[in-house]
């Protein structure tokens, strides 16, 4: 099982120590949960890196044997605090596993002994031998296809050291999924290594790993648990790991609370790490202000501005933040800069900053927009980038970043009579029609409640604010050539929306008797932002999906068909020439057209493709470069708001 579903609880302990604030213009943070284990979730990174073997240095590590065992205790080389405790040994388990201290853990297993649930395995024991564990890779693990070594390497100057562990040439053992299923699932990776990283003074912990060789003709998911557990067995006592099988390992998430049954961090033959990827893990520092995410539309038309980029900023310090300067820097296809100051933000909380508005005119095409704060104690988390595809005002409205594809799972939805319903909300500053609604299916494995979606019927649907039916498509069988796609869903009678007015497009499925799945891909957006992605069940007001306990960013787009009038006055307020031009160049004259704003330039062929978009400004002359152009016959179209006026220019080389 590789997918996540809004039943979970990973929103409440991901930020189990971030209070929610109200918008920067104010309002009261709610309490913070207690702090009990001082490695979080949002101090730990993804990072690529690079992998160098220990060869012969350091010292190699004796165990028993290279199945189930347990080292003697083994010197860091210096004093490394763990979660308030200061340590200057470990031992080292066969099993991708550290206990810091001079004893060992519970059992000389100390894994699962399924491959299947990862819930019994150390993260989740209440031994109290199982704690101040560090687990690189967690899982049963035997001799690989070359000789195993376990070794410890210290290196540097006192001050700055950094204590090495490796474990080389291990490979996951062929065991049972479960108590209840007794057939074998096979080796994934034939031959692996890995190492820890402790360091000295920061107290920082990396893992990272070399290549893994995939075991032959093999491709089934297992469950290892990666990630640290501190020295008690309270709920929040661990930071742990969650990859779906068929995630690259660039895609792993961090999460904290009991190891779930159903995930972990999952892996497969057919997904290795890239060597030198680095899981990152932090300790607190005096100062470190994050951006832990940037809300904007990833797909934004110009129908959606003037639009307010927003970011979540996070104070994982041990000090307040006074005066906190943040920046939005948008680049590309358009420029744009704006800086907000935050009063104030106590350790432990978070907040959501507004920026000022994107202009009301923005050119087509690709945007980078970065949210930074300054440098200070951590500079890992402050900078978070997503791209942005602007389109015509024809476009399409989507949260989900242009350049990122990766899918973290799919939702569940349904009820007993009716029938339930995804859908995303969305604002249009220009009034149209919503003339469809695209969703990314993406399939699961059979498990629990859900199951496959292939042959299940679906409908795209409008809706208000409220939960009223607007529109909807035919009703739609799902085809196996549908899934790991978006598919449209053409609105049958597209519903009007005004100018300024919202409206939530998504997908519902029809009364169903007997088990419920319906495959609505999603991503990790963690905070997930407010008012924005709804479920529920058709007939009924919708549940804003930020006040539980999922962290997804639904992966559905809404179509708009801007409503357009032509006006006689802009008409008159644009003058072009020369027409016909020789060279390809134009120039555009617009004098006293009213605009408040830029206005939009938009020039189509004869098929009807669009061939150049730009900008023209009132009361001033913009030059047109087509000389690309081939000879011929186009369209100019000048727009105002949701005004146009369009005429025909040509260019005869």
């Amino acid at each position: 099982m590789t997918h996540s579903y809004i039943s979970g609880t990973s929103l409440g302990k991901q930020l189990r120590r971030l209070g929610l604030t109200a918008l920067l213009a104010g309002g009261t943070a709610l309490a913070a949960q207690a702090q009990t284990f001082t490695y979080d979730p949002t101090l730990s990174y993804n990072v690529a890196g690079t992998y160098t073997d220990l060869g012969t240095n350091g010292t190699a590590i004796a165990t028993a044997n290279t199945d189930d065992a347990n080292s003697a205790a083994q010197n860091i080389g210096f004093t490394f605090t763990f979660n308030g405790t200061a340590f200057t040994q470990f031992v080292l388990n066969t099993n991708g596993l550290l206990r810091l201290g001079a004893s060992a853990p519970s059992a000389a297993l100390a894994a699962s002994p399924y491959s299947g649930a990862p819930d019994l395995g150390p993260v989740n024991s209440t031994d109290a031998a199982d704690v101040n564990l560090i687990m690189p890779f967690n899982y049963d693990l035997t001799a690989g296809t070359s000789t195993p070594e376990y070794r410890v390497s210290t290196t540097g100057t006192a001050g700055n050291r950094v204590c090495t562990i490796q474990w080389k040439n291990v490979a996951d053992k062929a065991i049972a999924s479960s108590a209840t299923v007794s057939t074998l699932v096979p080796t994934q990776y034939a031959n692996f290594s890995f190492q820890v990283k402790l360091y000295e003074g920061s107290n920082q912990i990396d893992f990272v790993y070399g290549t893994a060789t995939p075991g032959t003709g093999i491709d089934n998911p297992k469950f290892a648990n990666i990630g640290l557990k501190g020295n008690d067995n309270a709920a929040f006592s661990n930071v742990i790991t969650n990859k779906a099988s068929v995630t690259a390992w660039s895609g792993t998430t961090f999460t904290t609370g009991p190891q779930p049954a159903t995930n972990a961090h999952n892996f497969r033959g057919t997904v290795a790490p890239d060597a030198g990827r680095t899981y990152r893990f932090l300790a607190p520092v005096t100062n470190d202000a994050g951006v832990l995410s940037v809300y904007t539309l990833g797909k934004l038309p110009t129908a959606a501005l003037p639009h307010t980029v927003q970011a979540a900023i996070v104070n994982n310090g041990t000090a307040a933040l006074t005066n906190q300067s943040v920046t939005l820097t948008v680049s590309g296809a358009n420029t744009f800069t704006n800086t907000q100051t935050i009063p104030s933000l106590q350790p432990g909380f978070y907040t959501v900053v507004s920026f000022t508005a994107l202009p009301a005119t923005l050119a087509a095409g690709i945007n980078n927009v970065t949210v930074t704060v300054p440098a200070d104690g951590n500079n890992n988390n402050n900078s978070l980038s997503v791209q942005q595809t602007v389109s015509s005002s024809n476009g399409t409205f989507s949260y989900v970043p242009s350049n990122q594809t990766n899918v973290s799972g799919n939702s569940v939805f349904g009820a007993a009579v009716t029938g339930g319903v995804f859908a995303t909300k969305y604002t249009t500053q220009k009034a149209g029609t919503v003339t469809s609604v695209s969703v990314y299916l993406s399939e699961a494995a059979t498990s629990g409640t859900s199951t496959t979606s292939v042959g299940k019927t679906v409908y795209g649907v409008v809706l208000s604010p409220t939960g009223t039916v607007l529109g909807q498509s035919a009703n739609y069988v799902i085809q196996a050539s549908d899934i790991n796609t978006y598919k449209t869903f053409t609105i049958t009678t597209p519903p009007a929306v005004a100018a300024g007015g919202s409206f939530l497009a998504g997908l519902a499925q029809p009364a169903y008797t007997g088990l419920r799945f319906y495959p609505v891909a999603t991503q990790i957006e963690n905070p997930v932002r407010s008012d924005t992605y709804f479920s529920g069940t058709i007939g009924s007001a919708l549940t804003d999906i930020s006040t539980g306990a999922s962290t997804i960013r639904l992966m559905m787009e809404a179509n708009l068909s801007v409503t357009l009038a032509t006006s006689k006055e802009l008409q008159r307020a644009v003058t072009v020439y020369p027409n016909p031009s020789e060279s390809g160049i134009f120039n555009l004259a617009v004098q006293a057209a009213n605009a408040a704003s830029g206005l939009g330039v938009e020039v189509t062929n004869q098929l009807g493709q669009r061939v150049y978009t730009g900008t023209a400004r009132d009361n001033n002359t913009t030059k047109l470069d087509l000389s690309n152009l081939a000879p011929g016959i186009y369209h100019l179209q000048v727009r105002n708001g949701q005004e146009y006026t369009s005429s025909q220019i040509s260019i005869v080389k």
